[in-house]
């Protein structure tokens, strides 16, 4: 009986089809032509990293944690909110972490746009070793009612959202109409798994190629290009890593802008193409990860070197000392210094300036047009006589400028000139181009007050675009102009104690050669991005029905508390040294590395523990009787 029990299961053993091993590459199962992709890099070792910047937060004991909020709730709307902040927290959760590590890899693609100029995005996820990532995908496409198979690709169910529609009879009851099968949607959100893959995206046709190679059906793969290959030798490392073929991105993108009627708006993406020249991009890769008890953001820029570039052109110079950065008076949102090529200075400026002018989409004068109009006038050569002297740029964003009302922040600038007649002939000559830009005829007279020490000129605003007037001071050979006269005085001074590179935080010059140096402050950057105060507050629409017995604070506290949440979170930031920011030049790539110190190890728990507090009080200015996505509402009614 034993033998005979043996050999059935031998057979059916043998019997089996033969099924393709599964990739252990996630980048094998996306097409050669990939336009752009981004995925989770080896899991197993991001995993450690991520929990170790969890470390000394809330989120650590995410149990204990939720039980004390929920403890301190005081009414039964309050409580119920606390089920999105324990939401939350399940995400940094050592579960989670341990089931990352244990996927066989998670990435997003941009394959190509559709007929329509839309874009076509697919992300997949190996499983691999996770049964969990598998259960939850079939929970996913199994549990709900309104997902509905709709296709096949290669005998895998493809599924979108096909809510069950009803009908009533003559006696009142519903019944589901059932007579024709769902139909495939053109471009709508569209699911599939199957084991061992779990894969989203814009359409069927988007998922169709990641499918296919996924069973073996279809062999050639981004993984195989050598686009790819050498971007994922110089940055495939655990954390997020990003790739996109730049060629054929920015003609894909053209394209399907003419047939949408509209281009993409994509500031930073203009920025790069015309900066840089589209013609000159070979591809753009990068890499978020962890180093060092910090997080780095790498990006490289491979250029061809037969085609002209902008930004190549005026990132030719010598590498940059820190002390540049002594003009940079502290607190500053961002500075950063680029010493000019040793020839041809004049050149690269005004060709970069054009190309941010370009992109900007100003239609005015370009910058090189503006001085050939300024040389003609006064007779004289700018771009000899001053361009061309122009050792290196500092330019500063301060965190906050004394400006008059209405008018418009500007960087502070920082020309370090060839020497003090250099200097000299720049404040000389500023006050023609400020009446330029003003549309005067003649010249102002600069008025004079001494700041810090130095003499600080200042012209009038009048008819200024930016409605501020221009403040200039002159130091040795280096002259500074801005729109706060007091913030132009300091960074004429150049005190190294005040600077970034000084204090208790200082910025923290890597050692190397740079093109590029500068300091970042993340708080500023992320205020930058941020809806404005008050946006996130806005009164409940409807307006809330109040319950017996409540007593809600009235909308402007609502306001003033998310504010002061809000407010908390951004000056979090100011706990942390800032991020340093270099670009180095190597051949025909240029590499910007952001790096933020002290993430790891608890440098980050005042952070997420404002960013938990926001988010916990944000959640709680939700209308009480506003129903949640879930279907019920924050009084646990459905």
């Amino acid at each position: 009986m034993i033998r005979f029990f043996l050999a059935v299961c031998g057979f059916g053993v043998v019997a089996l089809p033969v099924v393709a091993a599964p990739p252990v590459d996630i980048a094998t199962v996306f097409p050669a032509d990939t336009l752009a992709y981004a995925e989770v890099s080896n899991p197993a070792e991001l995993g450690p990293h991520l929990a170790a910047a969890f470390k000394g937060t809330p989120l650590e004991d995410s149990v204990s944690f939720i039980e004390s909020k929920r403890g301190a709730a005081k009414t039964l709307p309050e409580l119920n909110t606390k089920r999105e902040l324990a939401e939350l927290a399940l995400f940094a959760s050592p579960e989670v972490f341990a089931e990352l590590r244990k996927l066989g890899g998670v990435a997003v693609g941009l394959t190509g746009f559709n007929d329509r100029g839309e874009p076509e995005l697919v992300v997949a996820v190996l499983t691999g070793d996770s049964a969990a990532a598998g259960l939850a995908a079939r929970a996913f496409l199994t549990t709900s009612t309104g997902l509905r198979k709709v296709a096949d690709v290669s005998k895998v169910a493809v599924f979108q959202s096909r809510p069950p529609v009803v009908r009533y009879d003559m006696n009142g009851n519903p019944k589901l109409v059932t007579d024709k099968p769902p139909t495939e949607g053109g471009y709508e959100p569209t699911f599939a798994y199957t084991p061992g893959l779990f894969v989203a995206g814009t359409s069927k046709a988007a998922l169709a190629p990641v499918i296919k190679r996924f069973l073996g059906a279809e062999k050639d793969a981004l993984a195989g290009t050598a686009g790819f290959k050498s971007a994922a030798a110089g940055y495939r490392k655990p954390g997020l890593f990003f790739y996109a073929n730049a060629p054929q991105l920015v003609a894909k993108m053209d394209a399907a802008g003419r047939d949408r009627g509209a281009p993409f708006d994509f500031e930073l993406f203009a920025l790069l193409k015309l900066t840089a020249n589209a013609k000159a991009l070979k591809t753009v890769a990068g890499t978020v990860q962890f180093r060092n008890g910090g997080a780095a953001l790498t990006v490289g820029v491979q250029l061809d070197p037969a085609q002209r570039s902008p930004l190549a052109a005026v990132l030719a110079g010598p590498p940059v000392k820190g002390d540049a950065l002594h003009h940079a008076r502290r607190p500053v949102a961002f500075a950063a210094t680029v010493n000019m090529p040793e020839r041809n200075r004049a050149a690269a400026l005004l060709g970069v300036l054009d190309a941010g002018a370009k992109a900007s989409g100003d239609l005015g004068r370009l910058p090189s047009e503006a001085v050939k109009e300024l040389e003609e006038r006064y007779k004289t050569s700018i771009a000899d006589g001053l361009l061309e002297k122009v050792r290196a740029v500092t330019v500063i964003v301060p965190r906050k400028q004394d400006l008059p009302k209405g008018a418009k922040s500007l960087p502070v600038v920082v020309l370090h000139l060839n020497d003090a007649a250099a200097a000299t002939a720049w404040e000389e000559f500023l006050p023609k181009l400020v009446a330029d830009l003003a549309g005067e005829k003649t010249p102002a007279e600069p008025s004079s007050e001494t700041v810090a020490g130095v003499k600080v000129l200042s012209l009038p605003a009048t008819g200024l675009p930016w409605k501020a007037g221009v403040h200039f001071a002159r130091r040795d050979a280096v002259l500074v102009a801005g729109l706060d006269r007091k913030l132009v005085g300091a960074a004429a001074a150049g005190e190294p104690a005040a600077a970034v590179t000084g204090g208790d935080k200082p910025l923290a010059v890597p050692a190397g050669e740079y093109v590029l140096l500068g300091g970042l402050d993340l708080g500023d950057l992320i205020s930058a991005v941020l809806p404005a105060p008050g946006d996130a507050a806005r009164s409940p629409e409807p307006p809330r029905r109040i319950r017996r017995g409540e007593n809600p604070a009235p909308p402007d506290e609502v306001r003033k508390e998310l504010d002061k949440a809000r407010g908390a979170f951004l000056a979090a930031f100011g706990e942390l040294p800032p991020a340093v920011v270099t670009v180095r030049r190597s051949g025909a790539e240029l590499r910007l590395d952001v790096f933020q110190p002290k993430v790891q190890g608890g440098g980050l728990a005042p952070v997420i523990s404002a960013g938990v507090s926001w988010f916990d009080t944000l959640m709680s200015s939700h209308d009480p009787n506003s129903d949640f996505p879930r279907g019920h509402n924050m009084y646990g009614n459905w």
